[in-house]
């Protein structure tokens, strides 16, 4: 599996990138609003996105890894697939991308070309539980218990009630069961 393809970008597609990469031009596809930003000639870092099919190969590539994550959580979508991922990443911003879906704002996928209503209305349905809520992960970003209530599968905000209360001086593993106990009830 390809992860990161750092190299010399030897010249613009319509879709993305080649790039040079000890003698070997990888195509990567990129979305439009980071194509913009890429010149030939210049050195970059792709984190890259592969999707194999029987009959295609293409490497998508993003300026950093919350950018494929969310690529991922997409694709993970029923209905969106690569090329639909790719458009909505292409449109607008991870952050964008992610702030819609915690405010459910489905007009920002119905407006991306291939996306209807009801294909917008899933993403936000099953992705608003798997996203962090960024304005409220700020304050807890180096906060173990938080960060592994998270991981468990807490929203940002769940994460952050649980921990309400609970004693910042116990340790980690303490202040997880404490957390755990509070938001059990």
């Amino acid at each position: 599996m390809i992860a990161r393809i750092n190299g010399v970008i030897a010249e613009k597609t319509p879709n993305g990138v080649i790039v040079d990469l000890v003698g070997i031009g990888y195509d990567i596809v990129v979305p439009l609003n980071y194509l913009v930003t890429l010149s030939a000639g210049d050195k970059a870092v792709f984190y890259i996105a592969e999707n194999i099919k029987e009959d295609e190969y293409t490497l998508f590539g993003f300026p950093d890894q919350p950018s494929r994550t969310l690529y991922y959580k997409l694709t993970s979508v029923n209905g969106v697939g690569p090329k639909a991922a790719i458009s909505i990443l292409s449109t607008y911003k991870s952050d964008e991308v992610q702030n819609a879906i915690l405010k459910d704002d489905v007009s920002i996928f119905s407006s991306v070309s291939g996306i209807g209503k009801k294909t917008a209305q899933r993403i936000i349905l099953e992705l608003k539980g798997k996203l962090v809520d960024v304005s409220i992960d700020t304050d807890n970003e180096s906060d173990q218990a938080f960060l592994a209530l998270i991981s468990l599968g807490y929203s940002a905000r769940d994460a952050k009630l649980a921990l309400k209360g609970v004693d910042e001086s116990l340790s980690t593993q303490e202040r997880i069961k404490l957390g755990l106990k509070g938001a059990s009830k």
